[in-house]
């Protein structure tokens, strides 16, 4: 058997499986989405306040995989396999995750079937994906008390890498923040002894600014069922941080636009950045938005907090990128 990954040609079926899996996700960004949820929902971070795969329980790590496999046939529909998890375009394809690349534990039964190898490190912020067709001459000789085994070095040459290899996964923002700022985010409190969650989401974004906040960072940092309304106006965050200068944009009315227009990451459904503005001066030469008749721009350090203004409702038919 030849080293590195079969040729077109050499395995007709793993060939129309990895055409299926191009069809159905050109680019691999919805097979990310599901990693992405699959692990914010192992974290459970609404309920638990867990952020992090070390935190996890290890009966827990391990039903990672399952719930991969699981949501990764929902997603895409495949059809359940006999003696594998899924059949795509047919063929017997088992799915099998890895927190590492090269730790995928085989069951006897994948002998001369199909695999696609699922691997994601929160940490680092990739995931990879592959397709190999397993023969027992690819395995370590080791096996467990299950009969199942690992990919030798030769075996992992076999794989055929999907979507050009490592890929980048949605970063999870409390991996990578320092343990102070996390501290002052989790550990911050209402001064009149209620309202913790609200409290705990306006210290996010004020510590966090300029980057994407997700759904389910909000939810873990709120730990609220009522979480999305703690970043919104009325009493939420976007009214709380409006005196420090700081706004909190979201992904509906003119809120996108402003992000796009001061250079801000611009927030998909679920999704918020904040950012403190300060009137902009003619000349400043730095991206600029408009917002009711006045120009705005990040602030910089050392720059004096003025109150951010209050953007307005998309007047009723106007489209998305319109001038207000």
């Amino acid at each position: 058997m030849t080293q590195g990954p079969p040729a077109r040609g050499e395995d007709t079926e793993l060939d129309a499986v990895e055409d299926e899996l191009y069809r159905l996700d050109p680019d691999g960004s919805a097979f990310a989405v599901v990693l992405r949820d699959t692990l914010d929902q192992l974290y459970d971070g609404q309920r638990t306040g867990r952020w992090s795969f070390d935190q996890l329980h290890k009966t827990e790590k391990t039903h990672m995989g399952t719930l991969v496999e699981i949501n990764l046939q929902r997603r895409f529909q495949f059809a359940d396999g006999d003696a594998t998890d899924y059949r795509i375009t047919g063929v017997q394809v088992d799915c099998k995750y890895s927190m590492r690349p090269g730790g995928w534990t085989l069951p006897p039964e994948v002998i001369g079937h199909l695999a696609l190898l699922v691997s994601a490190d929160d940490a680092r912020a990739t995931w990879r994906a592959g397709l190999i067709r397993v023969h027992e001459e690819l395995m370590n000789a080791g096996r467990n008390r299950d009969a199942k085994g690992v990919l030798s070095p030769v075996g992992r040459e076999r794989i055929r890498w999907l979507w050009g290899g490592q890929q980048q996964l949605a970063p999870n923002v409390f991996l990578q923040l320092d343990e102070a700022t996390r501290q002052a985010i989790f550990t911050a409190r209402a001064r009149n002894g209620t309202q913790h969650g609200m409290a705990r989401v306006s210290e996010l974004f004020r510590r966090v600014q300029r980057r994407t906040i997700r759904r389910a960072e909000l939810a873990t940092v709120a730990q609220q069922d009522d979480f999305m309304k703690r970043a919104r106006g009325n009493g939420g965050a976007r009214t709380r941080l409006q005196p420090e200068g700081i706004l909190v944009l979201g992904a509906v009315e003119n809120d996108p636009q402003v992000a796009r227009d001061l250079g801000l990451p611009v927030p998909a459904r679920g999704e918020f950045v904040s950012a403190r503005v300060v009137p902009a001066e003619a000349g400043d030469g730095v991206p600029v938005a408009e917002i009711e008749g006045r120009y705005w721009r990040l602030a910089q350090q050392g720059d004096p907090v003025a109150a951010a203004p209050v953007i307005p409702k998309k007047p009723a038919g106007r489209g998305a990128g319109q001038p207000w």
